[in-house]
This record gives C-alpha cells, structure tokens and sequence, in this order.
C-alpha cells in the first residue's frame, strides 16, 4: 500500500429490512466497527422493509404488517450504527411514494414514518442520497457507493458498466465480488443483506434466494491521486455468523 497517501478506514452495509433484521448479525457487524474503527461508514439502504406500503399488499398479509415495530428497528440500527452516508433503498423510496396517496390515512402515515427516519438520519449527522439510478452515488475513493438499482444475475457486473467504475451496492441480497467489463479495474461488491432471509417469506419460492446471504465490506480508499480503493468483503449464507479478520 503506497503511504505516501493518506488512506482512511471503511466499512458498508445494507438491507436491514426494519424488524425482519438479524439481531445477532447486526452485533457482530457492531463488534467489528468497534475494532475495525473506521472514519467512514455507510448505509446502503432498505433501512426499513414497508410491506405494508407494497403496492400489491392490498388482501394480502402485507397488509397487515405491523409499521411502528419497523419504523422502530430501522431507527434503532441507525442510532447504534451511525453511519456518515446514507443511500436510501427502494424500500425506503416506498414512504414517498405514498405520500401522495389520494387515501389521506396511508399519506399521512408515510409522511409521518419518513419524517422519523430522517429525522434519525439528521441525529446521526449523515449525508444522505435519494433513491435515483443517477443521483443516488457517491464516489468515496476509488469506488462509487449506492444502494443499487437493477435486480438480475449479472447486476453487480451490469452498475459497475453503467457507472463505469468499481461499485459497491446493496439491493440484491446476494453477497459478492465482480469485476466489472470496464477501461478501468473494476472489482465490484454486493454487501447481501443483514435481514433474517428466514423471515423474507415473500422470496421463499425463489431459486435466487438460495445466494442470499449476510455481509460487509470493508477496508481502505484515499481521495489522493483520483481516488483508490482497497476492499474485502466478509460474508456469510443465510443466518450464520459472518467472521471479521479482528
């Protein structure tokens, strides 16, 4: 590693899914923060899962998910993760969406909800991104970080190619490394879920689901010389402990 850089600590991750998260993942992803010590850290989004928002719950068990439990575990994790950015998630994206809900009770709740999570976000000083396959990225040394976007076998390959450069994402579930058809060397990460997939009842009859699984990345960028990236991923299938180097 070349020192004449001044290299800074990170780490990310993503998919809480509010109270469908992992309890004992999200600790063992806490325990490492405390050792790893990073001056970055993200949130890549789908703080909370919404199902209640889904379009499509309508008759169905969604329906009748319980919202305050969700709101309540989202904003927990970012109180004990305090995260310097925040990518929402199209999870997320669904509170606002309904804000214009010609039926005034689902608006109102949406409205109240959001107002919760940033209000969270703010307490925690985070710089947060919209839900935007545009403007929803940040390049933090050589890497762009977002929630993601598109959801197919080759999706982690297909961000870093729209993007044109190395990416780190969330969204799929699926923890991952790819490298990316680009000019430039492009090793790409999907950092999977930190929900409890057991509980994902919606993706139950899925093959791709089989992938899922838990993780972080972490490791070292600089902002000198255009930015550089230095990052691993520790990852783990579903529900079992993910294991740090520390």
């Amino acid at each position: 590693m070349n020192l004449i850089r001044k290299w800074r600590r990170i780490m990310a991750v993503g998919c809480t899914h509010g109270d469908l998260s992992n309890q004992k993942i999200q600790k063992q992803v806490l325990d490492f923060k405390k050792k790893w010590k990073p001056e970055i850290t993200v949130e890549l989004g789908d703080l909370m899962d919404t199902a209640t928002f889904r379009h499509g719950a309508k008759g169905t068990v969604d329906e009748g998910r319980e919202v305050e439990s969700d709101q309540l575990a989202a904003v927990n994790w970012l109180l004990e993760y305090d995260p310097d950015h925040i990518f929402w998630g199209n999870h997320d994206a669904r509170l606002n969406e309904w804000m214009n809900s010609p039926n005034a009770a689902v608006a109102h709740a949406a409205r109240v909800v959001w107002a919760e999570l940033t209000a969270a976000a703010r307490k925690v000083h985070a710089k947060t991104y919209p839900y935007d396959y545009e403007k929803g990225w940040a390049k933090i040394g050589g890497h762009y970080f977002g929630h993601g976007y598109w959801f197919n076998e080759q999706a982690v390959r297909d961000h870093s190619e729209y993007l044109g450069a190395p990416c780190v994402i969330a969204h799929l579930h699926a923890p991952q490394q790819v490298n990316g058809r680009t000019r430039l060397w492009s090793p790409s990460f999907c950092v999977g879920t930190l929900a409890s997939i057991e509980k994902m009842t919606y993706a139950r009859r899925r093959r791709a689901t089989s992938r899922w699984g838990s993780g972080c990345v972490f490791g070292y960028v600089t902002d000198s010389c255009g930015g550089a990236s230095q990052l691993w991923l520790a990852s783990a299938p579903k529900d079992e402990d993910l294991v740090f180097p520390l």
